[in-house]
């Protein structure tokens, strides 16, 4: 029979075998299998700020950033949702299109926020004008929106105008010379002139 010694030993072996076997999967875990392993951030756990601005020629370029504000980590991936309000709120007709791309996904602990940029026409170049006042924004993999509120801007019609949005980012794939509060202080900036490339790809 074996003696206790050599079954401690046959333990161990078996134990260490174990621990290697694990790190094993862990290394070749893909990326995106620790954001699956976490929920989707619910539009609840968000809040929705505008951190920038990059404008260019005869268009506009917005930063947002969505904060999880809840209590336990969750994931994003994909292209927010968004639809232009006018004066009295009501959602307006919007055409989307994205750039920016591929999404990835973004896990974000408390506190942490994900970013992304929408672009549009100015209206000055154009045969007809769009006007609005905020937009409704719902993020990526939810169904609630978020509002956001800028005053009343121009976009290029006729109606309905081309909202471009790029995938929720960490870290931001486009920053503005802008204050959080999105006061611009440079006028076009480096980074708005390769978000227009990026748009003209």
């Amino acid at each position: 029979m074996p003696s206790c010694e050599q079954e401690r030993g046959c333990h161990r072996v078996v134990v260490i075998v174990c621990v290697l076997a694990l790190v094993v999967v862990a290394l070749t875990m893909p990326a995106g299998g620790v954001a699956a392993s976490v929920p989707i951030c619910p539009t609840s756990n968000l809040r929705l700020d505008k951190i920038g601005e990059n404008d260019y020629t005869s268009h506009r370029g917005w930063d947002f950033a969505l904060r999880n504000v809840g209590s336990s980590t969750c994931h994003l991936k994909g292209y927010p949702s968004v639809g232009l309000l006018g004066a009295t709120a009501q959602l307006l007709p919007t055409t989307i299109g994205h750039f920016g791309g591929p999404p990835h996904n973004v896990v974000l602990v408390p506190w942490q926020r994900a970013f992304f940029s929408v672009t549009f026409a100015v209206s000055a170049p154009c045969s007809a004008a769009v006007f609005a006042y905020g937009m409704a924004i719902t993020p990526p993999m939810a169904s609630p929106r978020l509002v956001w509120y800028a005053g009343r801007f121009d976009l290029c019609g006729p109606s309905p105008a081309l909202v471009n949005v790029s995938p929720v980012a960490f870290p931001r794939q486009f920053s503005a010379s802008a204050s959080e509060d999105g006061t611009n202080h440079g006028g076009r900036t480096r980074e708005g002139r390769a978000l227009g490339a990026s748009l003209r790809r």
